[in-house]
């Protein structure tokens, strides 16, 4: 006699019942499958909760991308603001004349580069407007938004002279421009030279069309030797190439 379970099933009014064996062997059999599918579950949650979670993780990740390329753009826009402050603050302070003062810088006339002496000052135009080049080299930068002058490229050591008659308004050490002269030639015009590499001219002293103020370097905020040139018209810059071409012979 096979070994196993009873079940009975009888109705409410007695009118009818149903019996059904089950095995050991056939139970521990259904045991065993309703384990396995109850384990299948578990794992199928187990997965779904790591993919959601997953998801949610990745949704919060391009979030905060999002947020970090707009701070990100903040910052940049920031940086440039501060940029344009700092050049309309040396504006400012160079007009007002209280820029620092640097050290004493020893000129070096001495390492100039003799080819110079082949510019020919032809004359000093009436009203005494800078109609000089101060120096000899290649244009690297143009007048334009931004920008207050032109940039001349030029050996280190070669001479810069002042585009007209004046007064040495002031000098000294900025942080973007480096070692800097300012010249007053009349009450409409002055003329500004930055990232010299000595200046060789004193405060209020007065200074001819075409004598040597300094020499062209690379100090401030620059990565190759240059002249930084600005003419300014009533304190405001306006471009130097349109007071330049017809008064100095190369």
């Amino acid at each position: 006699m096979k070994k196993g379970y009873s079940v009975l099933i009888v109705s409410d009014d007695s009118s009818g019942s149903k019996h059904y064996f089950i095995s050991k062997k056939n139970l521990r059999i259904m045991g065993l499958v309703g384990m396995a599918l109850l384990l299948v579950i578990v794992i199928a949650g187990l997965n779904y909760s790591l993919v959601y979670v997953r998801a949610l993780e990745v949704g919060m990740l391009r979030r905060r991308n999002a947020e970090l390329e707009e701070e990100f753009t903040k910052i940049e826009e920031i940086r440039e603001n501060l940029r344009l402050a700092e050049a309309n603050n040396r504006r400012i302070k160079v007009m007002l004349g209280i820029e620092k003062t640097p050290e004493l810088v020893e000129p070096a006339v001495t390492e100039t580069k003799p080819h110079y002496t082949d510019i020919e000052v032809l004359k000093e135009i009436p009203e005494n407007i800078p109609s000089l080049l101060p120096t000899m080299g290649q244009i690297s930068r143009d007048f334009g938004p931004g920008h207050f002058g032109i940039d001349i490229a030029a050996p280190q050591f070669s001479p810069v002279i002042s585009a007209a008659s004046g007064i040495v308004e002031g000098t000294g050490w900025d942080s973007l421009y480096g070692n800097y002269v300012v010249i007053e030639h009349n009450r409409n015009y002055s003329t500004f030279y930055g990232h010299l590499n000595s200046i060789d001219v004193l405060d209020g002293v007065r200074v001819t069309a075409g004598q040597v103020i300094g020499t062209v370097g690379s100090t401030g905020r620059s990565t190759s030797s240059h002249l930084h040139y600005e003419v300014r018209f009533r304190y405001e810059p306006v471009d130097p190439m349109g007071y330049i071409p017809f008064f100095v012979k190369l």
